[in-house]
C-alpha cells in the first residue's frame, strides 16, 4: 500500500473514532452523563440580520444561584448531537470548563447541517456592509452574540469564543467588527488563507488531502440535515494508482468526486492567487480588534501553522497595543486539544506538554478574561523548544 493511500486510509479510520469509541468508552459515558446531570440543553433557530436562521445548541448550567460566560464555538462539522435530550460527551475547549461552569454555545454556520442558507467556503470578509443582505461570518458572530445577550438567562455579560482549524477561522472572523461582549477569542490552526495552507501549501496542490477532505466534508447539501456527508469511496487500495487511472483533475471530478463538490470546481478554475483566494484571506481584515486574542498551534502542524503566524502577526501589526498573545507546542494539526502530548511518533518531549497547555493556559485564559479571576496574564509568546524540550 502506499504511503498516500495508507494516509487516506487512516484519515477516514480517524472520522469514525468518535462514533466507535464513545459506545466504548466508560469515560465518555461518564462525562455525557455529568453533562446531562449539571446543564440543560435548548436548541434555537438565531436569526441573522438577513432572515437566514442559524442553528445553535445552547447547554447551561443548572446551578442558576451565578452568573456564567458564554463560550461559543461556530462549526461547519456539525453541533451534534441533535435533540433536545442528546448530550455529548463534552463541551467546550477542553476538559477544564464543565465543571467550571459555563454556556456553552455550538452553533451550525450558515449552510452547513441544520442551520439554513447557503455555505460558503471561507466566507470572503465584506469590509463595507450597506445594507442588511451584506453578510459574512463577522455580522453571523456578531448577530449570534446580540441575540444570546438579550435571551439567554444567567450570563455575566461576558462572551468568548474558540475554535480549533476551519471553526478557528470562525474565531477569527468574529473578532473583526465585534460585538461589545465578545471579551476573549481563540482562534486555533486557524485557516487564515487558503492558497497557503491545507491543501495548497504556497500554491502547490496536495491532490491526496484536497480530494480526501473536499470528498468528506464538502458535498453539496439540498436541504438542512443532520446527517454527515457519506466518506469518499476508493475502488483500489492502491492510492498512486487511484490517480495515475484518473489521469486528468477533470477526471477525478468526474469519476472520484462524481461532480458533487462545487468547490473542487471552483479551485480548478483558479489555479493562482488571483480575486477569487485573495478576498478569502482574512488576514488584511484584523483591524480594530478589540477583544483579547490567544492564538494557538503546534510546530508540526500540516495544515494551517501558515494561518497561524500570519493571523498573530496581522492582529500585532494592525492593532496596537491589543492584548493579543500566541502559544506554540510540539503538537501535530490540533494535537493540543486532547490527549498527554508527551511525545509525536518517535520523538518525546519529556512531559505531558498538551495536557500542560490545557491546564495551565488555556483553561486559565478564559477563566481570567471572561470570570475576571486573578490569575497572572499569559505571556507575549509561550512557545515549546523541541530538543531541549522546555517552554
Amino acid at each position: 500500500m502506499t504511503r498516500s493511500i495508507r494516509l487516506l486510509a487512516v484519515s477516514i479510520f480517524l472520522l469514525a473514532i468518535p462514533a466507535v469509541l464513545f459506545a466504548q468508552d466508560p469515560a465518555a459515558a461518564e462525562r455525557e452523563s455529568y453533562i446531562r446531570l449539571h446543564y440543560s440543553k435548548q436548541e434555537v433557530k438565531i436569526k441573522m440580520r438577513d432572515g437566514v436562521e442559524l442553528f445553535t445548541a445552547i447547554y447551561a448550567p443548572k446551578d442558576t444561584t451565578k452568573k456564567y460566560p458564554i463560550l461559543i464555538k461556530r462549526t461547519p462539522y456539525s453541533s451534534g448531537p441533535y435533540g433536545a435530550d442528546k448530550f455529548p460527551a463534552g463541551l467546550g475547549p477542553s476538559e477544564h470548563f464543565v465543571k467550571a461552569g459555563y454556556i456553552f454555545v455550538n452553533q451550525d454556520v450558515r449552510g452547513r447541517f441544520q442551520s439554513g442558507g447557503e455555505f460558503v467556503q471561507v466566507t470572503p470578509h465584506v469590509p463595507t456592509k450597506q445594507t442588511a443582505k451584506d453578510v459574512d461570518e463577522s455580522s453571523d458572530a456578531f448577530d449570534t452574540i446580540d441575540w444570546l445577550v438579550k435571551n439567554v438567562p444567567g450570563h455575566n455579560g461576558k462572551v468568548g469564543m474558540f475554535g480549533i482549524s476551519y471553526p478557528g477561522f470562525y474565531a477569527s472572523a468574529g473578532m473583526i467588527e465585534a460585538h461589545p461582549n465578545l471579551i476573549a477569542v481563540s482562534p486555533q490552526a486557524p485557516v487564515g488563507d487558503w492558497y497557503f495552507d491545507d491543501f495548497l501549501h504556497n500554491g502547490a496542490f496536495f491532490l491526496a488531502h484536497a480530494f480526501r477532505w473536499l470528498g468528506n466534508n464538502a458535498a453539496a447539501r439540498p436541504m438542512p440535515t443532520t446527517d454527515r456527508t457519506p466518506p469518499v469511496q476508493y475502488p483500489t487500495p492502491d492510492g498512486y494508482k487511484l490517480f495515475l487511472d484518473a489521469a486528468t483533475m477533470d477526471n477525478v471530478n468526474k469519476t472520484l468526486i462524481k461532480d458533487a463538490v462545487p468547490f473542487w470546481n471552483e479551485m480548478m478554475q483558479h489555479p493562482n492567487r488571483d480575486e477569487f483566494w485573495q478576498k478569502r484571506a482574512i488576514m488584511p481584515h484584523l483591524k480594530n480588534v478589540a477583544p483579547t486574542v490567544m492564538v494557538v498551534t503546534g510546530w508540526y502542524d500540516a495544515e494551517d501553522l501558515y494561518g497561524s503566524f500570519k493571523t498573530y502577526q496581522a492582529i500585532e501589526a494592525q492593532n496596537p497595543g491589543v492584548n493579543n498573545v500566541l502559544v506554540v507546542g510540539p503538537w501535530a494539526h490540533g494535537g493540543w486539544a486532547g490527549g498527554d502530548g508527551d511525545k509525536l511518533g518517535s520523538a518525546n518531549f519529556g512531559s505531558k506538554t498538551a495536557a500542560f497547555y490545557r491546564a495551565e493556559i488555556e483553561f486559565p485564559f478564559f477563566e481570567k478574561y471572561l470570570k475576571g479571576e486573578k490569575l497572572a496574564a499569559p505571556a507575549e509568546a509561550t512557545v515549546f523548544e523541541t530538543g531541549s524540550n522546555t517552554w
